[in-house]
């Protein structure tokens, strides 16, 4: 299933927008899909963002079953950048 962040949201700044794209996931993968996130025209996420949507998925799944079931595609350098920052945050037990 495709899912394009700004469909969903607006911004990927604040903790509102990002609790939203966490809603659309978690609906997304409750119906037993795994998700590939477009992030094309869209901004570099904030650590508020990810911290209320990957964060809260993560907290719930755990690190290894999200990473195999939301697949963020279409993103820049600079949001490849900030995913895989936040990512590492979680496997050294660090939130980001």
């Amino acid at each position: 299933m495709k899912i394009k962040l700004t469909d969903v949201v607006s911004d990927t700044y604040t903790n509102t927008a990002g609790y939203t794209l966490y809603a659309v996931l978690k609906s997304a993968l409750a119906g037993g899909n795994q998700i590939s996130l477009s992030f094309s025209g869209a901004s570099a996420p904030s650590s508020s963002f990810l911290n209320s949507s990957f964060g809260n998925l993560i907290e719930e799944m755990g690190l290894d079953n999200f990473l195999s079931l939301v697949k963020p595609s279409e993103v820049t350098h600079t949001q490849a950048n900030m995913l895989k920052h936040y990512i590492q945050g979680f496997r050294s037990g660090a939130n980001a």
